[in-house]
């Protein structure tokens, strides 16, 4: 899959595009099944909700399952990423976060690349964000909502705000916008939220702002996220580095290929699953 020059275009004037129909239902079916297997895998990549009960994210699951470990090779979505940067990639995070039905909540106004700065020493913002949508994406079940064009303030928006936080997993409350900020950056940028149909993909860029509500909606709201970090611009940590369920330390470029989730995606059929 290759972008338009307009799209690309785009992505430079917003800060995300979406593509429609990046995957299918099969494939779909395929990633969902991966994803309930993979969450049988209990460890502290791992987040939950406030109530220890309803699962928030899930990290790494291309290290542990193989259909995920395609697809981040899959020239659908490493294509597209290696056009936006102008380089060659490697993953430097793998999430899913999972809005549960009436249970899913929300994620603060923030931008990611000072999270990676201030955590991990990644020395530029020389990365994309490849959104999949593996629900039906709706205003009811929790969308992420961005500021248009707020990419281009740099990475000054959002910062550190407490010194007491977590040294893994970093919740974006922790560099969440004041509401002063935010009042201000509205007024100029653009609230919009790209929702689609699942197997919808949104490349974003790592400073635009955004955040999303809770999901109130009786439908879950999977959204897979794979963060791709140019390779000559990985993390330099000034000491001992975050786990790596959370900072890939395989920098090596990837090579863009079909991707082997067409012939999961088959086998489960004729399966009949």
């Amino acid at each position: 899959m290759k972008l338009t020059e307009e799209t690309v275009a785009q992505y430079g004037r917003d800060g995300f595009v979406l593509v429609p129909e990046v995957f299918s239902h099969a494939e779909l079916k395929a990633l969902r099944a991966a994803l309930a297997e993979d969450l049988t895998a209990r460890g502290p990549h791992q987040v939950l909700e406030d109530d220890d009960v309803t699962m928030r994210a899930v990290y790494a699951s291309h290290a542990r399952h193989p259909v995920f470990g395609g697809l981040v090779s899959s020239r659908r979505l490493l294509g597209p990423a290696m056009q936006l940067v102008d380089q060659d990639l490697y993953v430097h995070q793998f999430k899913i976060n999972t809005k549960r039905p009436f249970g899913g909540e929300s994620w603060a106004w923030h931008q990611d690349y000072p999270v990676w700065r201030d955590a991990d020493r990644m020395p530029a913002p020389r990365a994309v964000n490849a959104a999949v949508f593996m629900d039906d994406v709706t205003e009811f079940n929790g969308p992420v909502v961005f500021l248009r064009g707020s990419h281009r303030l740099g990475s000054e928006a959002s910062s550190r705000r407490r010194g007491d936080q977590a040294e893994e997993h970093i919740d974006p409350h922790d560099y969440a916008l004041s509401t002063a900020d935010l009042t201000k950056l509205a007024e100029v940028h653009e609230m919009t939220s790209p929702k689609g149909p699942a197997g919808t993909v949104v490349f974003f860029h790592p400073e635009i702002v955004h955040g999303s509500a809770p999901n109130i909606s009786p439908f879950p709201r999977d959204l897979m996220i794979v963060t791709y970090n140019a390779s000559s611009n990985a993390p330099r940590p000034s000491g001992e580095p975050r786990p790596e369920y959370l900072v890939g330390r395989d920098t090596k470029p990837l090579v863009p290929h079909s991707h082997p989730l067409e012939a999961a995606a088959t086998s489960m059929a004729w399966a009949g699953s």
